[in-house]
């Protein structure tokens, strides 16, 4: 299976409402939010709160039978949760995850037993 990881930095003073979204997450759109994971194949979706030197940063890591990238899984889906959660997002990262210029990784190593 697939494993995709998304690394973002959180704005200054955003720490908060990252939490509450991930918490709406779990609460109040987990119905959505569930339903949208098994509509794009995911297996797992696990994030975290990192702290650096640079400061906060969002990591996403996705587990999920897709044919592209876990992102374009959930590009391809047009319903209102997932606009919610693009915005949400870009108003917390500052990434616009369906636009034009969508980071993009580049896997350089994959071990695996």
């Amino acid at each position: 299976m697939p494993l995709f990881v998304f690394v973002a930095p959180i704005q200054p003073n955003k720490t908060a409402e990252f939490r509450q979204f991930v918490s709406d997450l779990k609460g109040s759109r987990k119905t959505e939010y569930e339903a949208s994971r098994k509509e794009a194949g995911f297996h797992q979706e696990a994030i975290f709160l990192q702290q650096t030197p640079r400061g906060e940063m969002a990591v996403i890591v996705q587990d999920a039978d897709t044919e592209g990238s876990a992102l374009e899984a959930l590009r391809a889906m047009k319903d209102p949760f997932q606009d919610w959660y693009f915005q949400r997002m870009k108003d917390i990262n500052g990434v616009d995850l369906v636009g034009p210029g969508t980071p993009v990784n580049e896997l350089l190593l994959d071990y695996r037993a």
